[in-house]
């Protein structure tokens, strides 16, 4: 099932009108912060694990919205109840949240696999015009150079995720191979995504809904994958150049870290600087990619067939 999950909204206080003075004491913890130099009084406070910020010209409400209803966010909500979890918060603080702008969020599945979340992260190679990082086993990124983070695409190991933040996992998930793949959108989102606006009650917009899961969908499917090397693959090799394909292909494949290696490799040359145009560091992966993914030479390994069917089957839940 797709979900919304972190969220970043304000609400310009002409929007919040005579509510505005009463918010704080609705919130948990509520703590004044005055700048010294303006004058200007701030007020931070929380919502059942939301990050409430009151400032002079609005309110910043930021935080995941599953854990807000449910407080994990193992637990997926759909287009309807995103909308259910928005008015609540909107009822908590007395105000309403139809025309909050939103300015980031997160929106992505969780997939129970028959094998480790690793060995899917494993066969998974580089996206287009995004970089490849592999912080640790169990994490994957594809994400722009730089401190600005428009767009992010992540797949990761939610147990493990939900284990080192102490999160409460449900009965009966706490061994199970849990992938969760999202997409992050921050800033500029009606850029982003072609829209006029993006509004909280866009949200649970049934079309907006379903444009962004497609987005998600289509944007996996640009993924480069680690296919399997046929078992009859030496019978088609018939000129040198497909010999030498195999012969990647087969390293690619062999230590289940193939990508990390073509990764380091690439970035050995970077540092090195070896090429004077970087368009050559990128012809230079995909090239090699290429050839340990030849057709004629290679099949679709079954983790890679496993998550490309649930990726297929998720736009059901619309």
């Amino acid at each position: 099932m797709s979900m919304f999950d972190k969220v970043k909204l304000w609400i310009s206080r002409v929007d919040v009108g005579d509510a505005y003075p009463h918010i704080s004491t609705y919130l948990d913890e509520a703590r004044e912060q005055t700048d010294l130099k303006t004058g200007e009084v701030k007020t931070f406070g929380s919502l059942q694990g939301l990050k409430i910020s009151l400032y002079v010209g609005g309110i910043s409400i930021v935080g995941s919205l599953p854990k807000y209803m449910y407080g994990s966010n193992i637990y997926p909500l759909d287009r309807a109840s995103t909308k259910v979890a928005l008015n609540k918060i909107g009822e908590s603080l007395h105000l309403s949240l139809a025309n909050a702008k939103v300015t980031g969020f997160e929106f992505g599945c969780c997939f129970n696999m028959r094998h480790k979340v690793k060995e899917y992260l494993d066969r998974l190679g580089s996206m287009p015009r995004l970089q490849r990082y592999r912080f640790n086993p169990e994490t994957l990124y594809y994400k722009h150079r730089g401190k600005e983070q428009p767009k992010t695409f992540c797949y990761y190991d939610k147990i493990a995720d939900a284990k080192t933040k102490k999160m409460e996992i449900p009965q009966g998930l706490q061994d199970a191979n849990l992938l969760r793949c999202e997409i992050r959108l921050d800033g500029r989102l009606p850029h982003q995504l072609g829209v006029p606006e993006v509004t909280a009650s866009t949200l649970s917009d049934r079309q907006f809904y379903k444009m962004v899961m497609q987005r998600f969908v289509d944007t996996y499917f640009t993924i480069s994958k680690m296919n399997r090397l046929k078992d009859n693959a030496m019978s088609e090799i018939k000129t040198v150049t497909d010999g030498f394909d195999c012969f990647v292909g087969r390293l690619m494949n062999l230590t289940g870290q193939g990508q990390e290696q073509v990764n380091d490799f690439v970035e050995e040359l970077k540092s090195a600087g070896v090429f004077k145009d970087r368009n050559s560091y990128i012809r230079l992966k995909e090239r090699i990619e290429k050839a340990a993914s030849k057709t004629n030479l290679t099949i679709t390994d079954e983790l890679i067939k496993e998550l490309d069917d649930e990726f297929q089957n998720v736009g059901a839940y619309v």
